[in-house]
This record gives C-alpha cells, structure tokens and sequence, in this order.
C-alpha cells in the first residue's frame, strides 16, 4: 500500500473534511478525493461517509485507522533512523514550545548530548497544534506543550506547573491604570488567552513588542519596564538589572504537558523509556546532575 494513501485517510479523518486534508496536503480537492477512492478499492470496503456536517468513519474506517496510523508512523521512523550516521545507536526526536527551548529544553538537549553520547537528537519548534501534527505524522518521539490538543493513540500527562508572574524594574504594587514601560511579550496561546481577558479594558499599545520570549527579554534587560514571565524564568534567569514581583498583581496558571506515544517510543529507542524521558527533564527542572540514570554496569 502506498503510504500516501495512508497518510491521505489520516488527514482527512483528522480535519474532518477533504477540503481541510487539501490544504494540510497542499493538493487539489480532487487529489485527494482520488486517493481515497483508491484506498478504499485497495481495502474493499468503503472508510468514510460525507456529509453537509463532514466527514465520518465506518466501522470499517475505524479498524483501519489504528493500522494507518502505525503504517505512516513506522516509515517516517524508518526514513529517520536509515539515514544514522555511525556510532549512533538511535535518533531523539524532539518538540517543545519555542519559549522551552530558551531555557529549560536547550539545557537538556544539552546535558542529553553529553549524557547520552550514543543517541542523536532532533529539536523542533512550534505552536502545540503544530507539534501534535508531527508527532502524529512519526516526524517526532514526544513534546512538551503547554495547550495540549488530544488525539486519538496519544498519550497526554502534566509534566510541571509553570505559573505566569508579572514584574518590574520598579518595586511596587499593581497599577490601577496601564505601565507605559510595560513590554509586551508572546509567551504561547494560553498565556495570550488570560492577558486578553484580564486586561480586556486596557486597549493602549505597549512601547514594545515581542513575538518570542528570547527578544522580550531583551528588551527587558535593555529598557526595564514590566512584563509577565514565568516564575521559573524570575527566578532562575540572570538579569542586566533588578526586577520584583508586582505586589497584588494576578498569577497565570498554567502546566506543561508531556505528549506521546508509548508505541513510537518503544519502537524508535528500545534503550530509553518515557518514564526515563520523563524524569531526565524533570531533573533538568530541578537542576539535578546527571539527569538520565546511569548505565548498568558490567560484571567484571
């Protein structure tokens, strides 16, 4: 079977219409309703159902889906570790927040690299929408996301609370009235959710703008002002001047999550566990040393 055809199914299925699977797939309406027409010759029996609501499984959609996911997963594991470079024993792939890889998941990859010198890594950047679609795709192992979208075989657990602080170059108490020297920053989509809604009524522009954390903080640096941030970014983070908790101000809360699949997993690196993977980032966290367990030792 063509693994196109696969694909195809799994992008229909996941936007819930062929218009949607066209645009993920950069293809014609007509392409993709080709393909699927095909698929379903190929199995004998027919996948899908449309209708003016979208598009649906039958039964026989639904057995087949679980093989078509598995079947796209493999060959884009396959085409991975097929192109190794030797003395690597496998390939970590790996997503996260753009915001993460500032900090805390550059830190890891870091100490992975030295720790683990047999695997090979792979970092990816981008919204949690996006990383959801490559893992589910097998282009990635796992990611942490802070808006994690479910999905069917994917597993989705709280990694590490991660709440929002607002802050200020200046020692004071919340203002009643807007911070011309606040500096506005785009953490990820939950944190522009909750300052739209708290600050629903204040509509002035901030002197400054950033689209990432790395350039607001910056700007932090260079200016003062106030901003939000987490609060592990406040406290561990080295900063050009002093900055203090704005007394009164609301706390964001807010969770990292850990997205992945225990079969992908186990299949891509028969030598490293999710429960390790788990606990290597969480004592990236709490700056622990070594972050991954030690190898077993030889008799003799």
């Amino acid at each position: 079977m063509s693994i196109e055809l696969a694909r195809t199914f799994l992008e229909v299925v996941g936007s819930g219409s062929l218009a949607g699977a066209a645009e993920r797939l950069n293809l014609t309406h007509s392409a993709i309703t080709m393909r699927i027409k095909a698929l379903e010759q190929l199995m004998g029996r027919r996948l899908l159902v449309r209708s003016k609501a979208g598009v649906t499984m039958t039964p026989a959609g639904v057995r087949f889906h679980r093989h078509a996911e598995v079947l796209v997963r493999t060959w884009q594991q396959t085409q991975r570790h097929m192109s190794l470079a030797p003395g690597f024993e496998g390939i970590l792939s790996v997503g996260a927040d753009p915001s993460l890889w500032d900090d805390l998941m550059a830190d890891w990859a870091c100490a992975t690299r030295r720790e683990q010198p047999q695997v090979a890594i792979r970092c990816e950047s981008g919204s949690a929408e996006r990383l959801i679609e490559a893992l589910f795709q097998g282009w990635i192992d796992f990611c942490v996301v802070f808006e994690p979208q479910s999905r069917s075989g994917f597993h989705i657990e709280k990694l590490f609370d991660d709440p929002m602080i607002l802050v200020s170059s200046e020692d004071r108490s919340y203002l009643d009235h807007f911070d011309p020297a606040f500096i506005q920053i785009d953490w990820d989509e939950g944190y522009r959710a909750s300052i739209e809604k708290y600050d629903a009524d204040r509509n002035e522009t901030p002197h400054l703008s950033a689209a990432t954390a790395s350039l607001g903080l910056r700007f932090i640096d260079a200016f003062g002002g106030s901003t939000w941030m987490p609060r592990r970014v406040f406290e561990s983070r080295s900063f050009t001047r002093p900055l203090y908790p704005v007394r009164n101000a609301v706390v964001f809360e807010r969770s990292a999550y850990l997205v992945y699949s225990q079969e992908a997993m186990r299949d891509g690196l028969p030598g490293i566990s999710i429960e390790e993977v788990r606990a290597s980032i969480l004592n990236q966290l709490e700056g622990h040393r070594p972050i991954w367990p030690a190898p077993p030792r030889a008799d003799g």
